[in-house]
């Protein structure tokens, strides 16, 4: 989100569980993928804090991943 005024009020962090849980509930997706560039990391700490977990990072990218098992969308 570009807008100052909505940055750090979690819209980011809810609204990504919601695209997850929509991925895994509807679409039926066992896993799903993200990626955030390096020096973003209000992204890379969204993508943790919902449950992704890091998987490498390669050139300018930080690569995550979720498992619909290891997902909870409280």
């Amino acid at each position: 989100m570009q807008n100052d005024s909505v940055k750090g009020k979690g819209y980011g962090t809810q609204a990504e569980k919601l695209a997850i849980k929509y991925a895994f509930e509807k679409l039926g997706m066992l896993a799903v993928n993200a990626d955030a560039v390096l020096k973003n990391t209000r992204s890379q700490h969204v993508l943790e804090k919902v449950g992704f977990r890091f998987v490498k990072e390669e050139g300018i990218f930080r690569y995550y991943r979720v498992e619909q098992a290891d997902f909870h969308a409280d």
